[in-house]
């Protein structure tokens, strides 16, 4: 993988700003409900005629990585312009949310028939809109013993199926997908310090501290220590390599820790010259 010469190019609108003709920097942060993703982008000394043609509710694209490996991080829409002045700079820091038009306003409106499972509710309604419905797995498929009546924006009925079948939904430009919380599906992607990887640290959780602070008791239940080695969670920091997202499998190779997680939250950074990393909160798998 070869991680040189810094990608960098932010679409809004029909105007496109390229790292490598002005200074560009982002933070896009990322959970599994992208309902709560928010990308946060600052452009330098902007003219006064491409700020004019900056607008609310214009989409926003991020496109980031390396020259020879890079993808799009972040589509959404313009929520809020403001432009300051930090001593001879005058910056544009445009806040964007990953609201899709066609996710917020799409309408369903629908009565489905009785003893109908919640999986054909969804496979119905991917025929309804212009997104494909990826069904992971469900934690349940409900059956909606008196049928189900929908009558509202799309983006208010998919948390609902998402509720009623024990998943998480998250939404692209073309997908709407259900899965299991706490699983991964995608393919296992290794990341070393050849790939990358610059740190990784263990999370202290509760317990951690507990026994810290204490003396430490050997386990009675071999079952509870494994139950407990399998859900820890850390901390790790590599280059912004655009493959690393939400959900996304990742095989560690570090003198710290060595196995697999799968990312939980993360956010893309790209501050100033150096600052160009993916911060991520992983759980092991």
């Amino acid at each position: 993988m070869k991680l040189w010469k810094q990608v960098r190019l932010i679409t809004i609108g029909e105007i496109v700003f390229d790292y490598d003709e002005l200074d560009v920097e982002f933070e896009v942060k990322c959970t599994d409900d992208n309902k709560s993703d928010l990308a946060t982008i600052k452009i330098y000394n902007l003219s006064d005629t491409t700020l004019q043609k900056l607008k609310l509710n214009q989409d926003v694209s991020i496109d980031a990585g390396y020259r020879d490996i890079h993808g799009v991080i972040f589509n959404g829409i313009v929520e809020s312009i403001s432009t300051s002045r930090d001593e001879n700079d005058f910056i544009t820091t445009i806040e964007a949310t990953p609201n899709n038009r066609a996710y917020a306003n799409t309408i369903i409106n629908r009565q489905f028939k009785a003893g109908i499972k919640a999986s054909e509710v969804i496979k119905q309604i991917g025929t309804m809109c212009n997104f494909t419905m990826d069904i992971k797995e469900l934690g349940k498929d409900t059956v909606y013993p008196n049928g189900k009546v929908f009558s509202g924006r799309l983006s208010n009925v998919i948390p609902i199926l998402a509720r009623d079948t024990g998943t998480i939904s998250r939404f692209t430009n073309t997908t709407i997908e259900f899965k299991l919380p706490n699983k991964a599906y995608s393919s296992v992607l290794h990341l070393g310090a050849e790939q990358g990887l610059i740190r990784i640290d263990k999370k202290m959780d509760k317990a951690d501290i507990k026994e810290k602070k204490g003396p430490q008791v050997e386990s009675k239940n071999k079952s509870n220590v494994d139950k407990k080695i399998s859900k820890s969670k850390f901390d790790l920091e590599c280059l912004l390599v655009p493959l690393i997202k939400i959900g996304q499998l990742l095989e560690i190779e570090s003198t710290l820790f060595k196995g697999r997680v799968v990312v939980k939250e993360c956010s893309f950074v790209a501050n100033g010259l150096e600052s160009f990393t993916v911060l991520a909160s992983v759980e092991v798998v």
